[in-house]
């Protein structure tokens, strides 16, 4: 294992709690197979300490960037001076890079992550419907990216009615074609993807109940950092799943680009 220098660089995971963080065993090996002496360090910050500690650490010119996750990607991406076309539509970024001057450039990779990683996999139907339970950051990032890859029925479904309301309201104003649903009927879902953070924790309530869910749906579960019991349960009933771990390496030639300022 090759061990941080003086030189090397390094990208801050945000997270709160970070206990479960478990990105950098992916990231730092990929920066090592791209050229690159750069390290991902996890970090817990809590939400109030999060515009300081930021900007304390874009002082720094051992700083690279960041990678932000629950449930900092709302507040991040008040924070930027500018942001990518996905992550104005979405209103989060979970990737920040420093530019000159200390400006605070973000962008949104869980959409383009996430559907690299279904296709590669053959779960994404774009004639099938797609249910998405979870409108915070991931969740809108992926509901976006269905949406944009030609995705024709939508469902969402969030214990919160705000924030799904908001994000429905963008899609239609952009998307106009793609019919979407918030109703709990699984029963014409193609992909069922959970984009909440239950199953982090093993004593997790599920996100819905797998038995719902046609013979023939395949399931998508953001978490990475461990095999969830949902996941068990859609795979007991013989339902195809991919986990976070996919998403995640999807994601990281895209982050990486931005980080280096060529995306």
């Amino acid at each position: 294992m090759q061990l941080p220098t003086g030189a090397s660089r390094v990208v801050f995971i945000l997270a709160h709690p970070a206990a479960h963080v478990s990105a950098p065993r992916y990231y730092t090996p990929y920066f090592r197979e791209q050229g690159l002496d750069w390290h991902m360090v996890p970090l817990d910050v809590a939400p109030k300490h999060l515009a300081e500690t930021i900007r304390t650490l874009s002082t720094s010119e051992s700083t690279v960037g960041f990678n932000l996750t629950m449930p900092h990607k709302p507040a991040a991406f008040e924070l930027c001076d500018d942001v990518s076309l996905a992550a104005s539509f979405e209103g989060v970024v979970n990737t920040i890079r420093i530019e000159r001057g200390g400006r605070l450039s973000g962008d949104s990779s869980d959409g383009g992550g996430f559907l690299g990683a279904a296709r590669e996999a053959g779960v994404f139907d774009p004639e099938r419907r797609a249910t998405v339970i979870g409108a915070g950051g991931a969740g809108r990032a992926i509901c976006h990216a269905l949406a944009a890859a030609g995705l024709k029925r939508l469902r969402i479904l969030n214990e919160a009615p705000e924030p799904v309301e908001t994000l429905v309201a963008k899609l239609r104003g952009k998307f106009p074609a793609v019919d979407i649903k918030l109703d709990e009927d699984f029963g014409d879902t193609g992909l069922l993807v959970n984009a909440t953070s239950l199953g982090l924790q093993a004593t997790d309530a599920m996100p819905m109940d797998a038995a719902k869910l046609p013979k023939d749906c395949a399931v998508f579960d953001i978490i990475a950092a461990r095999r969830t019991e949902f996941m068990d349960a859609a795979a007991a009933r013989g339902l195809k799943v991919v986990d976070g771990v996919a998403m995640i390496r999807y994601q990281l030639p895209l982050q990486t680009a931005f980080w280096k300022g060529v995306s």
